[in-house]
């Protein structure tokens, strides 16, 4: 086992204070067990860092699971394969595709680790696609009192759908069981679209696509459209990546044009006008991800789908009456329900809005102005997005949080995967 307790880990934004805990990066099931029972509390996997939550940050230890990456047999019939849980998604995607296979859906990006992005209820967009949890068939875990434990729909059956969506809370995942498709391309366009073009046509551009989300340009009274269809046609050459230039122009009209709204969107349009359409054919992963060069903070909820148009409405009118700061796009997606105690889609379609800001930026605002509008049309909140949801307004929110507490206590009865977060959340 290797450690660097000189490491002071932080999250990819830098929002979250530097944790003063060591790092250990076990080796094998038996280190990670000893481990385990060798702490009294606090022991908290890390991933990828890509997290706004005070999920990780311990006076105690952080493990990383950078020796749990490896990539088992595909089961040719069922197209199931044991994945380790501490590979990351950019370095699963190339090496599935070797083997002729792929995720079936993906998110944003791609730089988090497998159990950090299902433990956090990770998604992407498309009416009939679920979040990337939906897919785990069983998994591994050593548990707080350091047993390895599968869970599966032929051992310890119960606990499935409440171990898809755990926070880590559970015990250290070590390998995943996904299932996955047959490796498949993609026809990605992406073009401008007045704001009532957006509103007024949302649902049927859900309806008639696999993937369809958008982005709100801020005092712009414009989005990007964007649509990923299945398509058996070549590959085309990739686009050039423009959104860290573009982000940095956004940022520059903000810092201009902060109290000359009129002339900020009168500028925005004709830029957003000028920008070329995409329209590209590629792999499903290399096109459904793509990189986030420009560090920021954000708060995403997700909302009943007969609501989340009117809340986004609601944020942008209060963006736009109140915050000129503000210059990153706002995005909205749609997931398919699905089962998982603990994820947001439990019970119901949800279409997830999000709100960013520039990581040298206040935020403070999303907590007392932006949350309170999505918590009043209905929304839950990303596990690892900025939130503030208690203890009580879980258990209002999720029908099954209590049988996942119940879960969390029978696994980790010494409370060794707990931090403070954690303690306050399950009020343990």
């Amino acid at each position: 086992m290797t450690e660097r307790a000189a490491t002071q880990w932080q999250n990819w934004s830098r929002s979250l204070p530097a944790s003063p805990a060591p790092v250990l990066t076990p080796t094998s099931v038996q280190e990670l067990s000893a481990l385990m029972l060798s702490h009294s509390r606090g022991v908290r996997p890390v991933g990828s860092g890509h997290s706004w939550m005070p999920l990780v940050p311990t006076k105690h230890t952080i493990v990383k699971l950078d020796h749990f990456s490896s990539v088992g047999e595909i089961d040719p019939l069922t197209h199931q394969a044991w994945l380790g849980a501490g590979a990351k998604l950019h370095d699963l995607s190339p090496q599935l595709s070797e083997r002729g296979y792929a995720f079936r859906n993906l998110g944003d990006i791609d730089v988090q680790t497998l159990a950090g992005a299902t433990s956090t209820g990770t998604h992407g967009t498309g009416k009939e696609l679920q979040g990337l949890a939906a897919e785990i068939q069983a998994l591994k875990l050593v548990t707080g009192s350091g047993e390895l434990l599968e869970i599966s729909a032929h051992e310890n059956a119960e606990w499935l759908d409440g171990a898809r969506v755990a926070l880590g809370a559970l015990g250290v995942i070590t390998e995943i069981k996904m299932q996955l498709v047959e490796r498949f391309k993609l026809h990605r366009q992406v073009w401008p679209a007045s704001n009532k073009h957006t509103l007024e046509n949302a649902e049927r551009y859900w309806d008639e696509n696999r993937n369809f989300e958008f982005f709100y340009i801020p005092f712009s009274d414009t989005s990007l459209l964007l649509t990923h269809n299945v398509s058996t046609e070549p590959s085309t050459p990739a686009n050039h990546d423009t959104s860290t230039s573009a982000m940095m122009q956004l940022k520059s009209l903000r810092d201009s044009l902060k109290w000359f709204t009129p002339l900020r969107r009168w500028l925005l349009k004709r830029a957003i006008a000028n920008e070329p359409t995409e329209n590209v054919i590629g792999e499903s992963w290399d096109l459904l991800a793509s990189e986030r060069n420009v560090r920021f903070n954000e708060m995403e909820y997700h909302l009943p789908v007969e609501r989340g148009l009117e809340a986004l409405e609601e944020v942008r009118h209060y963006i736009e009456t109140k915050r000129p700061d503000v210059f990153f796009p706002f995005e909205a997606r749609q997931t398919k329900s699905d089962s998982a105690w603990l994820s947001p889609f439990n019970g119901g379609n949800r279409i997830s809005v999000a709100v960013h800001c520039y990581h040298k930026d206040a935020y403070d605002f999303l907590f007392t102005d932006v949350e309170p509008i999505f918590q009043k049309y209905g929304g839950r909140p990303h596990w690892g997005k900025l939130n503030s949801m208690t203890a009580a307004q879980a258990r209002a929110w999720y029908p099954d949080f209590e049988n996942f507490a119940a879960l969390r206590r029978e696994l980790d009865p010494d409370g060794r995967l707990l931090n403070g977060y954690l303690s306050d959340l399950f009020e343990a």
